[in-house]
């Protein structure tokens, strides 16, 4: 996995849900070794990923689109995961040529789900609509009427639609009116700000309890503090702390309870994000965004001169405040009492508390080469991020999935 970037985009269907997440996989230099071809280090990536990571804790419950070379399609190399997880992405470089569509029709046969990725429509590659379920097309700067064609031919075959690089809500109404059946694009999880007079009462109190329990040096009895005068945060941190701990012994009947069974840290994680749905939109794919970035500013600080990873994580979650609730940073800030290392962070990525989050950032956004700029290892974020994926998963189902 030396210098490779590995990435998700999300698939939303039309009511907004998450349908699955594209796995992305971009090299750097030296990605792969001597005498080996991009086609073949491909194939090593997405094995050793698979392999070490596993699907379901970079995707959970939802299916992963994964482009696969062709050694994976004419069955020269083994597919690593399941059918029930992963839809196989045929790239447009894959020939349609006989053992090509002999293996897609074995993979088929196993259960696969296929799809064409950038599809175009060129006589020698039609014969794959029959074996496909998707089909993505490339909708970015493509004239409405000759979308509109193609979206007709494409559904001559009986096949779903996936509108790609959907860069705003309003390009998502666009191709959703042409008949797309699904949408893959950041457009859901990048900031869409509103002017500062929309902030309300209760993201006034939910900004100053995030202010709270952002305090490194909060300990438990500030926490208990804290939840044992909001009723409704006290029911929610216990019925999920007895939805985790089922098969106790006794049932979790007090914070105390929950912190002796969960740790001070990760209740903290919870009661953040808990805090954050409650003032934001509650849309999912945003709180796993920023449940994910602040796992992953931590994991890389633990290695970093200077920068505390309880702070980190901190910094990456808060980061996310402009996405989940829609208001500008330095408003929100001036509603946040923080330390003056977080506030430059947050407002001007100053510091090596700044810089640790704009990296994070720009590798979320599969911007390698400002991840590489900052000094950072882009091993050792790669590592990070599919890491804090699986945990973000975990916490958002344990602390909101009850």
């Amino acid at each position: 996995m030396s210098r490779v970037h590995v990435g998700r985009q999300p698939i939303f269907d039309r009511s907004l849900g998450v349908l699955g997440y594209e796995l992305l996989f971009r090299g750097g230099e030296g990605s792969h070794g001597a005498g080996e071809t991009g086609d073949s280090a491909t194939t090593r990536v997405i094995i050793n990923t698979f392999t070490e990571f596993g699907l379901e804790r970079l995707v959970g419950n939802r299916l992963a689109f994964v482009n696969v070379t062709r050694p994976f399609v004419v069955g020269a190399m083994p597919v690593p995961f399941s059918p029930e997880v992963a839809v196989l992405e045929l790239l447009e470089t894959v020939p349609a040529e006989p053992d090509v569509l002999a293996g897609a029709r074995a993979l088929r046969e196993q259960g696969f789900r296929l799809a064409l990725d950038d599809f175009v429509f060129e006589p020698e590659r039609v014969p794959f609509l029959e074996l496909c379920d998707f089909v993505k097309l490339d909708v970015l700067d493509v004239d409405p009427e000759v979308l509109a064609r193609r979206v007709e031919r494409c559904r001559e075959h009986g096949v779903q639609l996936v509108a790609e690089r959907v860069e705003t809500l309003d390009d998502m109404q666009r191709v959703s009116d042409l008949g797309f059946d699904y949408f893959q694009g950041y457009f859901l999880v990048r900031p869409d700000v509103v002017t500062a007079a929309s902030i309300s009462p209760s993201q006034i109190t939910a900004l100053q309890l995030l202010a709270q329990l952002s305090d490194p040096a909060m300990g438990v009895a500030e926490v208990e503090s804290i939840v044992r005068v909001d009723l409704a945060l006290n029911y929610r941190v216990l019925r999920a702390a007895n939805s985790v701990g089922a098969g106790a012994r006794r049932r979790i009947e007090s914070i105390r309870d929950a912190l002796v069974m969960l740790g001070l840290r990760q209740l903290r994680s919870w009661l953040l994000l808990m805090v954050l749905a409650d003032a934001g939109t509650g849309n999912e794919e945003q709180l796993s965004v920023a449940m994910t970035r602040a796992r992953t500013c931590e994991l890389v600080a633990a290695d970093l001169p200077g920068v505390k990873p309880d702070t980190a994580f901190i910094a990456g979650l808060l980061s996310s405040l402009e996405m989940v609730l829609g208001l500008p940073m330095d408003v929100l800030l001036e509603r946040m009492p923080l330390s003056d290392e977080l506030t430059g962070a947050l407002a001007k990525r100053e510091g090596p508390l700044g810089e640790l989050v704009a990296a994070v950032i720009a590798y979320e956004e599969g911007d390698v080469a400002r991840v590489e700029d900052s000094g950072l290892a882009l091993f050792d974020v790669s590592r990070a991020y599919l890491s804090a994926v699986g945990w973000s998963l975990q916490t958002v189902e344990s602390a909101l999935g009850g």
